[in-house]
């Protein structure tokens, strides 16, 4: 059965030094969370709190109102290191090896073993020494371990760690189907935006110990909290720009093209490659072609001689020769206005005909 895991004001403090400050958390039963953030953002950190491998300098976690730390609870958490870990035995004893911790008689064992080898569709595996497996197939294995425990909490550390894109969404596949008939609370954490944003319920940003937002993948996306998370969810532009008395989000005294409805001031325009348009108007943000990269539409232009954009354009677009001055202007649909840090796409106002992004 899931559980509801909480964190109270916990703190961490490693060398005299707070690394990780979470002032409330809350994931209720049967969620799927991601922890996103860079290397060093406190993201294993907090993992290990949550799953009282480490307990916290302050504050309590709870499990369904219990203390992580009873005895009671701990059992009812299972916990995947990044490493996989496995010992040189074969796959079976491998996923065996936790059940044999608490005492599972060995015939009942071999059952739950198998079973959860069956549920990642790698029992051909079973009898293959952990040695001679490939990255993918130590990824698997490492979760059946965790899986054989029929936990009420799945912790999960960087699990898809080393593999490439396909091999990574074959995996977060197999885990969704693993997990398609079960009651079961999971948190994974992740550097990588596409994974973090496409299998979880909720989204923690953390960055340097410190969260900088939650939030479902659509509303990060779209209404992310500051430059950091923008950044994190797969921004590729962060242009500094103003936003005058009438709405009109400029960059200099050009206009990108976007109207806000909200307060004026210094603002910065984050957008994804795709929202970088070039203008059928005279109007929008003066450019020159810097640099084509491989593939349709791939460009870099740079603003005003000086800050770079990278820009996708629409596979239809024929793509200035490099040198060529032309200006551009910024989707709606693509962009969020942060002033001062805060959110703010929401009141994004079209002001252009925008091209259809290609899928």
């Amino acid at each position: 059965m899931a559980a509801r895991l909480t964190a109270h004001d916990i703190r961490h403090r490693r060398g005299g030094r707070e690394v990780l400050h979470v002032e409330r958390l809350e994931i209720g039963p049967g969620e799927r969370v991601a922890v996103l953030g860079p290397n060093g953002a406190g993201k294993t950190t907090l993992l290990r709190l949550l799953g009282a491998v480490d307990r916290p300098s302050h504050g309590a976690v709870l499990v369904d109102g219990r203390p992580v730390t009873d005895v009671d609870q701990r059992r009812r958490i299972a916990y995947a290191t990044q490493q996989a870990g496995l010992l040189t035995t074969s796959v079976l004893r491998n996923v065996e090896l936790p059940l044999r911790w608490r005492k599972v008689p060995r015939g009942r064992r071999r059952v739950v073993a198998l079973a959860a080898l069956e549920r990642l569709r790698i029992t051909h595996l079973a009898d293959r020494p952990a040695v001679s497996l490939s990255g993918g197939e130590r990824q698997r294995v490492n979760l059946a371990r965790a899986l054989a425990l029929d936990p009420a909490v799945l912790l999960l550390d960087e699990p898809a760690a080393g593999l490439d894109t396909q091999s990574r969404t074959a995996f977060f596949a197999d885990l969704d189907d693993a997990l398609a008939d079960r009651a079961t609370t999971v948190m994974h954490v992740s550097h990588r935006p596409e994974e973090a944003l496409r299998f979880a319920d909720r989204v923690v940003v953390l960055v340097d110990g410190q969260v900088h937002q939650i939030g479902t993948p659509e509303h990060l996306n779209r209404n992310p909290a500051d430059d950091s998370v923008a950044a994190l969810v797969g921004y590729d532009n962060l242009v500094p720009a103003r936003v005058q008395p009438d709405g009109a989000v400029l960059v200099g005294e050009a206009s990108t093209g976007l109207v806000f409805d909200g307060a004026a001031g210094p603002a910065t325009v984050a957008v994804f490659a795709a929202g970088v348009r070039p203008s059928t108007e005279l109007r929008g943000l003066p450019v020159r072609v810097e640099r084509v990269s491989p593939g349709p539409g791939h460009c870099v232009v740079t603003l005003n001689g000086a800050a770079s954009l990278l820009a996708h354009l629409p596979v239809d677009t024929v793509v200035p020769p490099v040198g060529t001055s032309v200006r551009v202007v910024f989707d709606p649909a693509l962009s969020a206005v942060l002033p001062s840090g805060r959110p703010t796409s929401r009141g994004l106002k079209a002001s252009v005909t925008a091209t259809s992004q290609d899928s």
